[in-house]
C-alpha cells in the first residue's frame, strides 16, 4: 500500500504517483519509496516536494533498468530520498572551491511593478537586456527602468518586449494563469511526451 511517511507530505507522495505512472512504471513500486530529512526551499510553491519527487521517481527508474538488465546487480529494495539534500540539489548545485560564482541575474533583471500589476524582466542575455532597455528608452539603471515600467500596463510591456526579441512576463495568478492561452495549452498537454518507435525501455520494477 503506497502511504505518506511523515517525512514527506501527502502531495510529495501524490507526484510521485504521478511522475512515475506517467512513464510508465508499475504503480506497485511505489511501496518502495521512502522520504527522510526535513526543511523546504521558501517559495510560494511546493519547491521541494517537487525536487523530492522528480529524484524518487529517477531512482525507481534505475532500479527498474538494474533489473531489467539482469547484470548480476541488486536492485535495490528501497528508493530512500533525502528531502534537504533534494532541495540542495534544485537550489545550487555547484559549490565553488577558490574562485566565485557570477551573480544569478543581471543588476536590471528582476521583478518590476507596473500600472496594473507586476512583471519580471529578463535582461542575464545581453540581447534580451538591450531589448528591454530599448522598449522602455532608459538606460541600464534599476531606478530608471522602475519609473518606466510603472508607466506600462503589464500585459502591453510583456508583448512589446517579446516582439524586440526579449525575454519578459506578466506576473499573474493561478486563476489569472489557468484562463490564460498559454496557460491552458500547458494544462491541455500531457506530463511526458513518448516518441514513437523509441527504443528506450519502459519502467516496470515492481
Amino acid at each position: 500500500m503506497f502511504s505518506p511517511a511523515p517525512a514527506a507530505s501527502p502531495l510529495t507522495y501524490g507526484l510521485v504517483k504521478s511522475f512515475w505512472l506517467a512513464a510508465g512504471g508499475h504503480e506497485d513500486a511505489l511501496a518502495q519509496v521512502t522520504f527522510s530529512g526535513q526543511g523546504d526551499l521558501p517559495s510560494v510553491f511546493e519547491v521541494t516536494s517537487f525536487a523530492s519527487a522528480s529524484i524518487a521517481a529517477a531512482g525507481l527508474a534505475v532500479a527498474s533498468l538494474i533489473k531489467t538488465m539482469g547484470s548480476g546487480a541488486q536492485a535495490p529494495a528501497a528508493v530512500v530520498v533525502d528531502r534537504r539534500l533534494a532541495s540542495f540539489w534544485f537550489g545550487l548545485s555547484v559549490r565553488p572551491q577558490g574562485w566565485s560564482l557570477s551573480p544569478v541575474w543581471d543588476a536590471v533583471a528582476g521583478d518590476y511593478r507596473a500600472a496594473d500589476g507586476w512583471i519580471r524582466l529578463h535582461t542575464n542575455a545581453p540581447q534580451h537586456r538591450e531589448a528591454a532597455l530599448a522598449v522602455l528608452q532608459v538606460p541600464a539603471e534599476r531606478a530608471a527602468v522602475a519609473q518606466a515600467v510603472a508607466h506600462w500596463h503589464s500585459d502591453a510591456l510583456e508583448a512589446a518586449v517579446v516582439a524586440r526579441g526579449g525575454c519578459a512576463g506578466a506576473m499573474r495568478s493561478w486563476q489569472q494563469w489557468q484562463q490564460h492561452p498559454q496557460g491552458r495549452a500547458v494544462l491541455a498537454e500531457p506530463l511526458l511526451h513518448w516518441q514513437e518507435g523509441s527504443s528506450a525501455a519502459t519502467p516496470g520494477w515492481a
